[in-house]
């Protein structure tokens, strides 16, 4: 381990700290309604792109703006292009946070924020440890690039706009990840299902509308009814409700029930650590006795199809590989308004198993019950062999930083890293800390910031060296 360069990492503690929470203050969730030119995902991403860029400005880089999309930050110009690749927007906060998701606040050492982990505080990491190796003045042959994306949670737009004004760098790794390196990643695949309705007639029992979940990437906790029609029929369903889902909430609300059904939220790639809150409200509401045998068929056919948890069974997709484990599968909105219906579902693939199998048999299973999917999304898996120099680099480098060995990893997760060659992702997450990406009360231990910080610069330094 260089020395030098980790004894500057650790003296720039309280600068990272107060780095941190300017750019966790801002709100940076797309908002395509306030896009604009050089704002293609919001003014609220913009102004955290504009945060990023004065910050790195004042470290000593040189940046570029590429219209809004993205951002590099640059260190070097010889040699080889090492990239980081890291990104400036966050999920909505999503309910069930006890603190303000946007107003950073330290407590027991934790800095607690919607994007602390996913994915500003590895970004800060990074900005601190290119700053490092240049302030330390030791000799290097190649030069750094980071590269901050704007679009990361919603479909990597930003990368690809990136890829077409730019070559990707030659090699390099995601801080959007888990220690100590990951090497695989399964494949996604994100569809919808769309469905046209007839307009709600309260005189009979009927849904007007459905609000489940935020973001497809993440396991809704909360899902939300209002049932309208005969009153004495309302008031038989809130009885059964409070017999069937007595941690949920049922009140009148004029002539109209609305129901709240809780859930446990969850990253995507790990359905099986949250409780969905969509799947318990279809369970409710296909025993409910609507006028509309549509309706009632409708939620009898979503329990059938998506009921059975996260593996896909009845889907017909359930599988696995040695490498990756098992496919899972988050149904992660549901909205129901007006005439018309929408659902949103994100499935994780294993590394070996055919992605367009698994679409083929979806569709196949829906189009039995009447519905026809559609996919927005569908990335291929990422794998790099264990043994490549930039894996074996890596882990060299986690081994001399933390004193512990540890074997190259997989994930459900999917980064930056399938958008280019020879990347891969390193960290932020520890060996056996929780996943908090798309949580509430997302936070960042401010030790295990540091350490990241540390970590990154030992990398890169080691990089920079690579002939």
């Amino acid at each position: 381990m260089e020395r030098k360069i980790d004894e500057l990492v650790k003296s720039y503690r309280e600068d990272m700290i107060q780095s941190l929470e300017e750019l966790v203050s801002i709100p940076s969730v797309i908002n395509l309604e306030n896009a604009r030119e050089g704002a293609p995902f919001g003014m609220e991403i913009r102004s955290a792109l504009d945060g990023l860029l004065k910050l790195a400005g004042e470290l000593g880089f040189e940046t570029r703006d590429y219209d809004g999309y993205a951002a590099a930050v640059d260190f070097g110009t010889e040699g080889k292009e090492v990239g980081i690749l890291s990104h400036i927007d966050v999920v909505p906060p999503g309910n069930g946070w006890s603190k303000n998701p946007f107003v950073p606040e330290i407590v027991n050492g934790k800095m607690y924020g919607r994007g602390t982990i996913d994915d500003k505080g590895p970004l800060v990491a990074s900005l601190y440890a290119m700053k490092a190796v240049k302030e330390s003045g030791l000799p290097i042959r190649n030069h750094v690039r980071h590269i901050i994306g704007c679009d990361e949670e919603t479909g990597h737009r930003c990368i690809k706009y990136y890829l077409t004004k730019e070559k990707g760098p030659d090699l390099g790794f995601s801080p959007d990840g888990m220690f100590s390196v990951i090497h695989a990643e399964k494949g996604i695949l994100r569809f919808q299902i769309q469905t046209n309705r007839k307009l709600p007639d309260t005189k009979e029992l009927c849904v007007i509308r459905i609000a489940g979940g935020t973001v497809v990437n993440a396991v809704p906790n909360i899902a939300e009814v209002w049932l309208g029609g005969p009153g004495e029929q309302l008031e038989e369903v809130q009885k059964e409700f409070q017999v069937k889902a007595a941690e949920g909430s049922a009140k009148m609300e004029g002539d109209v029930l609305h129901l709240t059904f809780p859930g446990v939220s969850a990253h995507a790639m790990q359905p099986w650590l949250g409780e969905n809150a969509i799947l318990s409200m279809i369970r409710f509401l296909k025993e409910v006795p609507f006028g509309d045998q549509k309706t009632r068929k409708y939620f009898q056919d979503l329990d059938t199809l998506f009921g059975d948890g996260w593996e896909g069974r009845n889907l017909g997709v359930a599988c696995q590989d040695q490498l990756s484990g098992k496919l899972s599968m988050n149904l992660g909105i549901l909205n129901v308004e007006g005439e018309k219906t929408e659902l949103k579902v994100d499935v994780r693939c294993p590394v070996h198993i055919d992605l367009d199998t698994v679409w083929k048999t979806i569709c196949l299973t829906c189009e039995k019950y009447g519905f026809r999917p559609e996919y927005w999304q569908k990335r291929p898996p990422l794998y790099v062999p264990k043994d490549a120099r930039l894996v074996q680099i890596l882990l060299d480098v986690y081994e001399d930083v933390t004193g512990k060995r540890e074997e190259a990893i997989t994930i459900g997760g999917g980064t930056y890293c399938r958008d280019v060659e020879n990347f891969v992702s390193f960290g932020p997450v520890f060996p056996g800390e929780p996943e908090l990406a798309h949580e509430a009360d997302e936070f960042i231990d401010l030790d295990q910031l540091m350490e990241c910080a540390r970590l990154y610069a030992q990398a890169l330094y080691r990089l920079l060296q690579m002939e």
